[in-house]
């Protein structure tokens, strides 16, 4: 992998965590449940604040997946599949810079045959 194609993937993973962190100073509207007078409105606002979790949950989980990659740029080991060892294609790694698995590993992972399976 040369030098220019390394910049555009540490660009690209730059530019995913700066979005992630202008979604978090947007989105920054803490969990509560406002006092309802109807069941129903109560139930809604409890749904909501479960889709808030779990959107809050994605993007800790995402942000910990760019800041990885940016690592594993930094170090040798990046582009090697976790799995195999083999080099992960720079057309997979140009599209997806956080992939840890090769296309070949990913599949049998996706299918259930990784690791600890």
């Amino acid at each position: 992998m040369t030098e220019a194609q390394k910049l555009t993937i540490r660009t690209h993973l730059l530019n995913g965590l700066h979005a992630l962190s202008s979604d978090d100073m947007e989105e920054q509207t803490g969990f509560r449940l406002e006092n309802c007078p109807d069941e129903t409105d109560f139930a809604t606002q409890l749904a909501q604040q479960g889709v808030n979790l779990a959107v809050t949950r994605r993007r800790m989980r995402r942000r910990i997946e760019l800041e990885h990659a940016l690592r594993r740029l930094r170090e040798t080991d990046y582009g090697v599949c976790e799995e195999c060892g083999e080099g992960i294609g720079l057309r997979r790694l140009m599209a997806n810079p956080e992939a840890r698995l090769c296309v070949s590993c990913q599949e049998d992972a996706d299918a259930g045959f990784g690791r600890g399976t």
